[in-house]
């Protein structure tokens, strides 16, 4: 019995002097992994989300202390976005393009394709910096479980859509379609540069060996800002034609769309 309490008692403060390494560490950092699901809330009534989209995180992570409980977490996250949608219009939504450039309205030409827009998938990547507010508790053994609130704050690096529908080669309605999928698209100023969300987040650190720790968190961010802002008709890309809308003219319109994101993180701290 005398062994079995003794034992007991070196065991927990070998626990502790671990865990004290990396509780008395001022700034922590390492590599990331994340994975998540995209959440589209509509602006518009001409296009509708389909479906859920996917969001893949690799990067670097940094925490500093400002004490044992407080702190500030930050980084650079190379986000891997998707979006679905799909035309919700009563007239098809078309676009005009020129190889893998979809044209702006001031910029089609009559040499210029046509293509029917009924689904589309878009991806982006992105240069994130989350800023975040970190609450943690002490220690509990090799363990110690935080919080965090703030904002991801991100950047557009590239953009490129995958979409399906029909295909009208020379330009023209009235010749007859085929249908296609145009793959590796680009449309440059439809996806706005920036995107921030404020988030909240909650996890727990373990303390493996040393002052290295692995750390899981799940969070839900909520997007503030317009995934897609075009205010100039002149740069609007997707209309719905003068030949079936009952209007007789070419009519332009924008996509409106906010983002939010279930989140789910795991990071090795040195």
């Amino acid at each position: 019995m005398k062994k079995t309490f003794y034992l007991l008692v070196c065991l927990c403060i070998f626990t502790g002097v671990i865990a004290q390494e990396a509780a008395d560490k001022k700034v922590q950092a390492g590599i990331m992994l994340g994975a998540g699901m995209n959440f589209q809330k509509m602006g518009t009534k001409n296009i509708d989300k389909n479906g859920i989209g996917a969001d893949l995180t690799i990067g670097a992570n940094v925490n500093f202390a400002f004490n044992e409980n407080i702190g500030l977490s930050t980084g650079a996250e190379f986000d891997f976005n998707s979006i679905k949608y799909k035309s919700a219009t009563e007239s098809p939504l078309y676009y005009n393009y020129n190889d893998t450039e979809i044209r702006k309205q001031e910029d089609v030409t009559s040499g210029d394709a046509l293509f029917q827009v009924d689904e589309r998938k878009q991806s982006q990547i992105y240069l994130t910096i989350p800023t975040m507010l970190i609450f943690r508790t002490k220690f509990i053994g090799y363990f110690r479980y935080f919080g965090k609130f703030g904002l991801r704050n991100s950047f557009l690096l590239s953009s490129k859509s995958a979409d399906t529908g029909f295909d009208y080669e020379t330009g023209n309605l009235l010749d007859g379609g085929v249908q296609a999928t145009n793959k590796n698209m680009k449309s440059p100023g439809d996806v706005f540069f920036f995107k921030t969300a404020v988030g909240i987040a909650g996890g727990a650190e373990w303390n493996f060996t040393g002052s290295t720790s692995l750390m899981a968190e799940i969070g839900f961010y909520y997007g503030v800002t317009p995934l897609h802002f075009t205010t100039n008709e002149e740069n609007m890309t997707l209309f719905t034609s003068g030949v079936n809308n009952g209007s007789g003219n070419d009519i332009y319109i924008a996509n409106k769309a906010t983002q939010s994101q279930l989140m789910f993180k795991v990071a090795i701290l040195f």
